[in-house]
């Protein structure tokens, strides 16, 4: 049986050597290497048939992309972060696959066999994003920020009435019960960023 040569590129040392010992117990599957950056990656593509790396990287995981699919070598994109813009970005610039770090070593280990053969790989991690206006994204953004609906109304020059129905709206696109759950689940999208503090609707309502 030919052995799958699996590069790994990823800057968390600890989940290279949990993922390091599991495909080693797998048949037909040998880790060729294990970088932790992108330029020290470049130097062990030669021979690889698939390389499985991080997207959040020192200079950008997806640089790599293009290094190795002239090495012969196909792309499984693992991240900590499945949203659905890096998810573009990965299959933008040729990815096979993209996953969640959650996903289960038999998982990973499918989605490797998959790409090897010439499949491409998206986890049901990868959210789709929900088509949001451009005044529900300013709403979503103050909300983010803590801003209560008076506040908000202020800010963008809007009624509180109307606030109040982008709030409502915004519930229903991300199927949230309330502006925090909307907020944490925007987050997760990557719609927005929660303050450094991590309480985005203080003081909200």
């Amino acid at each position: 049986m030919a052995v799958l040569r699996v590069l790994l590129v990823d800057d968390h040392r600890s989940f290279t050597d949990l993922l390091v010992l599991g495909l080693g117990a797998e048949p037909g599957i040998g880790v060729a290497g294990v970088a932790h950056t992108v330029d020290a990656a470049r130097a062990l593509l030669d021979g690889c048939d698939v390389v499985v790396l991080d997207v959040r990287l020192p200079g950008g995981g997806l640089s790599l992309l293009p290094a190795a699919h002239a090495a012969g070598a196909r792309t499984l994109v693992l991240t900590a972060h499945p949203r659905p813009e890096p998810a573009r970005r990965a299959r933008a610039a040729g990815a096979a696959g993209f996953l969640g770090k959650e996903t289960p070593l038999a998982g990973i280990v499918a989605a490797i066999r998959t790409v090897a053969a010439g499949g491409t790989v998206h986890g049901t991690a990868v959210l789709e994003l929900p088509h949001l206006t451009p005044r529900e994204r300013d709403v979503l953004g103050s909300l983010a920020r803590g801003r209560d609906a008076t506040r908000i109304a202020h800010e963008l020059a809007l009624s509180v009435h109307t606030v109040r129905d982008h709030v409502r709206a915004l519930l229903g696109k991300l199927d949230a019960r309330s502006q925090l759950e909307a907020v944490v689940t925007a987050e997760r999208l990557g719609l927005v960023a929660l303050d450094p503090e991590g309480e985005p609707l203080a003081g909200g309502r």
